[in-house]
């Protein structure tokens, strides 16, 4: 007889309300018995183990849960959970290794380092780190060399390109022009000691790679509904001026569903300082903060402020769809 799996995640989630966590355990367990590859059973398994202070266990769980992301090549959600193993257990030598080889796998030399330097501290004589790490070095060396290495001459092509009969003119990005309105929606005004950036500037300056690897495990871990440790992400990410709109609207609905609000406003209020925003990148952030003023209870500041998103955005259907259900309540 095949399991009612809605039903059996319901009574785990009774047990769960109830404070009866090893009565919800029991129903995980036997969900995963059916769907063995059910990755957010895996993960609603760890975290229960982990609220029991079975840690053991919890690893356990969260090992199967990042190997099947691996077998997916879903790299960066595997990375994320590994590096929950080590917040429990920091010297957890398996761990670390698989995170370095997925460093390897996303071409992060750097970062793979980094991570095979950390389970030297742990074990000086780790053969496979030692041996990882001497490749990566003389890889590094190699790639130094060469870009180091002086042409013997100029390099003159045998033919010449046909120049084209008019230079092609660079048409910048359009930015936001004010907009006139009767009525002004809440103001964003941030701190003053957070940085601004124009769109130019963030244009010319290629991402940092580290701190486009924090933010893909931001997303990763947002996605599992880790938020602490996407928050934790997307701070460090937001490091590079290039990135640091998009992690501020990301820590703005971290924030959110943390039922933090105050925090999630005052993140989307420093994505609003940053210069030569476009109006879709405006609507985007201020139909997040719509979100965020409706969650908190603001109402008629949610609804001025959805409205606003229209005037920048008229196509912007999902601004509509929120200004109807609040005129329904």
């Amino acid at each position: 007889m095949a399991l009612d799996k809605e039903k059996i995640l319901d009574t785990a989630q009774k047990y769960i309300l109830k404070g009866q966590s090893q009565k919800a355990i029991k129903e995980y367990l036997r969900l995963i018995e059916v769907s063995p590859k059910d990755k957010r059973l895996h993960l609603k398994l760890g975290d229960l183990y982990l609220k029991n202070a079975e840690n053991e266990k919890a690893i356990k769980e969260y090992f199967k849960l990042a190997d099947l992301y691996a077998e997916e090549d879903l790299n960066f959600r595997a990375i994320s959970i590994y590096k929950r193993i080590l917040s429990i257990d920091p010297k957890d030598i398996e761990a670390f290794h698989k995170v370095a080889k997925l460093y390897l796998r996303e071409g992060l030399g750097g970062s793979a380092k980094s991570t095979y330097q950390n389970i030297l501290e742990i074990d000086p004589d780790d053969r496979e780190a030692l041996k990882a790490l001497e490749v990566i070095e003389r890889q590094q060396a190699q790639k130094e060399s060469r870009n180091a290495e002086p042409l013997e001459r100029p390099f003159t092509p045998k033919y010449q390109p046909i120049p084209p009969e008019e230079p092609v003119k660079y048409q910048p990005t359009p930015t936001a022009e004010p907009i006139a309105s009767k009525y002004q929606p809440i103001p964003l005004v941030p701190p003053q000691d957070i940085p601004s950036i124009s769109t130019h500037e963030a244009e010319i300056s290629p991402p940092d790679k580290d701190c486009e690897v924090h933010y893909h495990l931001g997303i990763a871990y947002q996605e599992m509904e880790l938020f602490d440790f996407a928050i934790s992400e997307f701070e460090l990410a937001s490091s590079d001026p290039s990135m640091r709109f998009d992690c501020y609207i990301m820590l703005g609905a971290c924030f959110r569903e943390k039922k933090d609000y105050d925090k999630s406003i005052d993140y989307l209020k420093r994505a609003s300082e940053i210069k030569g925003l476009t109006h879709e990148k405006l609507a985007h952030l201020y139909f997040n903060l719509g979100l965020s003023l409706e969650a908190k209870g603001m109402i008629s500041e949610a609804m001025d402020t959805f409205s606003f998103v229209l005037k920048l955005d008229s196509s912007f259907s999902k601004a509509k769809e929120r200004i109807e259900r609040l005129l329904q309540k």
